[in-house]
């Protein structure tokens, strides 16, 4: 949504302080952030040479560099290690133990993604990311400040959702926090629930906070695919109040 609406002026938060530092650093200077991703990229290789990828388990050897860079980042939670473990954890899942600690496993089967690609994503970013404010504050400080005509995208973790994720979010809060956008009269767009195969995940959002609801197609569940299980739909419900 971002990459489609920022302009000069705009917000992007999030209350997860090194991703939005992440974000700071792709704005602001990129190339320090390609250089660092080539540099740990090239040592896992290295490694993952020497290890015969092929043949890896975890039983079997495992890449040292991807463990190594995931203590530091639970030691001392930073952009850059951030970063580097996105793109080389099991299918880019990111998750948190209780203790707030990154948890995801390498992905024995890939090599991350490769820094020609990385590079070329980050500098399409860098422009549409000027004039643009970054914050990492409690989602209701930033709401207070939408006055009317203005356009969120609220994309919360999702309710009932059982993955771990950095913070929780009390839905009443959410939709209270609804209430006071819709009196405001502030345009937002909410993605909260869905549907994934059979199942309908869909939450009890209060009617009166929203005018329509369209479920889009997102692809395919990769949370059951990195359980072994089967390949179901995903359709996630948005939320408008216009």
């Amino acid at each position: 949504m971002l990459f489609l609406a920022a302009h000069p002026g705009a917000i992007g938060n999030d209350i997860y302080d090194p991703l939005i530092s992440l974000w700071k650093i792709i704005r602001d200077d990129p190339d320090y952030l390609i250089e660092q991703y080539q540099s740990e990229w090239t040592k896992l290789n290295i490694e993952l040479d020497e290890l015969n990828l092929s043949k890896m388990t975890r039983g079997n050897g495992i890449p040292r560099t991807f463990y190594i860079a995931r203590d530091r980042f639970n030691q001392r939670p930073n952009p850059i290690d951030l970063n580097f473990l996105m793109r080389t954890c099991v299918n880019g899942i990111v998750r948190f133990n209780a203790q707030g600690e990154f948890n995801n496993s390498f992905h024995l089967s890939r090599r991350g993604m490769a820094p020609e690609r990385f590079a070329a994503g980050i500098k399409s970013w860098q422009p549409i990311l000027q004039g643009v404010e970054l914050t990492s504050h409690d989602y209701r400080e930033v709401l207070n400040r939408a006055n009317r005509g203005d356009f969120v995208y609220l994309d919360p973790p999702y309710a009932g959702n059982k993955q771990r994720y950095a913070k929780s979010l009390l839905p009443e809060s959410l939709f209270t926090e609804l209430e006071k956008l819709n009196n405001r009269g502030v345009y937002w767009a909410l993605s909260y629930d869905g549907r994934r195969g059979d199942q309908d995940l869909t939450y009890d959002v209060p009617k009166s906070l929203f005018k329509t609801r369209h479920y889009l197609h997102s692809g395919n569940s990769a949370v059951k695919k990195v359980l072994s299980g089967p390949i179901e739909k995903v359709e996630e419900a948005l939320y408008l109040n216009y």
